[in-house]
């Protein structure tokens, strides 16, 4: 009985620590486009995220960096790619209205009580159902932010819009998305994933950079 209880003390202070800290994941996509190649890695703390995604194919190989602006409701976006010389190094504020969504069909969500550890992290099975298609999502239980406070930044992601349907908390550290045949559509699996302090320079365009249109 002493074990035990020392145990479940032991796993309880465990998930404050990773729950106090910040999360760093890298996942690789599966776009179901042949050639195509999308490594994601995000940063992830209570209150802020930053998106950076690295995509080629056999034309373009590019890094761009998204960064959710929370009190001025806007998108920041940026790359990495080297300017002409004396050129600016620019970024771009998308407000969050001009940001296109998917079809906008019925969100149904389904939360179950089946759980895996991936990557050492204990995640839980979320089911979503959106239009024809089905997301199957595996959700953290450590980190236990409200990370779906930034679906309006990110309106595309299956994954988003049914932890912010659902209000679940956590991080998805993967998915698949199938048709109504089986047939994956797109999905991702997990590379990576850190418990770690974050900067909160980490959330913010570098200082070299000005908007867009300004001089």
């Amino acid at each position: 009985m002493k074990k035990h209880a020392l145990l479940f003390i032991l796993l309880a202070v465990n998930a404050i620590v990773f729950a106090d800290k910040g999360l760093i994941v890298t996942q690789k996509y599966n776009t179901g486009k042949d050639g195509q190649h999308v490594t994601v890695t995000w940063y992830i703390t209570d209150t802020q995220c930053k998106l950076k995604m690295v995509f080629s194919d056999k034309d373009v190989n590019t890094t761009t960096y998204f960064i959710p602006d929370v009190k001025r409701n806007q998108l920041l976006s940026y790359s990495d790619a080297p300017v002409p010389a004396g050129m600016q190094k620019t970024y771009y504020g998308i407000p969050v209205g001009n940001i296109k969504a998917d079809a906008a069909n019925r969100v149904v969500v389904e939360r179950t009580s089946e759980t895996k550890t991936i990557s050492g992290v204990i995640c839980d099975k979320v089911i979503s159902k959106i239009g024809n298609t089905s997301t199957e999502i595996w959700v953290t239980k450590e980190f236990n932010a409200n990370f779906y406070m930034f679906a309006q930044f990110f309106k595309s992601s299956n994954e988003l819009k049914a932890l912010s349907e659902g209000k679940i908390n956590g991080f998805p550290l993967s998915s698949v998305t199938k048709d109504p045949n089986g047939k994956v559509v797109n999905g991702y699996e997990l590379i990576s994933v850190s418990s770690t302090e974050i900067s909160d320079t980490e959330f913010a365009v570098p200082s070299d950079y000005k908007i867009a249109g300004s001089k």
